[in-house]
């Protein structure tokens, strides 16, 4: 009993070292490439998310959702893509509704018109793979500070609590 319980300790103890480093790893990432190289939607593997601050796109997504862009060599009437936007300085996701040789018409579901520019290719981040409803609040709320700061103690919360679990199981052993 007393060598499961190790073994048990170990891969607890593992795994939220894990989760906890991959977290921290991600988040000062994602502010490095944001702050020091500008790059608002990093992009890693092919791969890209972000959290959905406008509800141009509901139903299908909305408010507060998390999307996972992957970018591809070719985009399709009907993809919901993510691009950024010069003009407005920021990243939007809308679905295409005509391709014109190297550029994209794009409208938002939720919306009335098509949006009065064209997206060239260049600027496509992504079509739109995965959307967790909701979960976009969580991942903003984790890469605040205070989030790290719960994450982080969290992580010693669980690490303490294991080692005092340990010391009751040692005693119980005893008596």
């Amino acid at each position: 009993m007393a060598k499961i319980h190790k073994i048990f300790k170990i891969v607890f103890r593992t795994l939220l070292l894990t989760l906890v480093g991959v977290l921290l790893v991600y988040n000062v990432y994602i502010l490095i490439a944001r702050t020091v190289f500008g790059n608002g939607m990093p992009v890693t593997f092919g791969f890209a998310c972000a959290t959905v601050v406008s509800g141009s796109m509901a139903d299908e997504i909305e408010i507060g959702d998390f999307i996972i862009t992957r970018s591809r060599q070719e985009y399709f009437v009907g993809d919901v893509i993510t691009f950024y936007d010069s003009q407005s300085d920021a990243y939007i996701t809308h679905r295409i509704i005509l391709v014109s040789g190297d550029s994209y018409a794009t409208k938002g579901d939720a919306n009335d018109s098509a949006d009065n520019f064209s997206v060239p290719k260049s600027a496509v981040v992504g079509k739109v793979v995965a959307v967790w409803k909701g979960f976009g609040k969580v991942v903003s709320f984790l890469q605040s500070p205070l989030g790290l700061v719960c994450v982080v103690g969290g992580g010693a919360a669980l690490w303490i609590l294991a080692d005092i679990g340990t010391e009751v199981f040692k005693r119980k052993k005893d008596e």
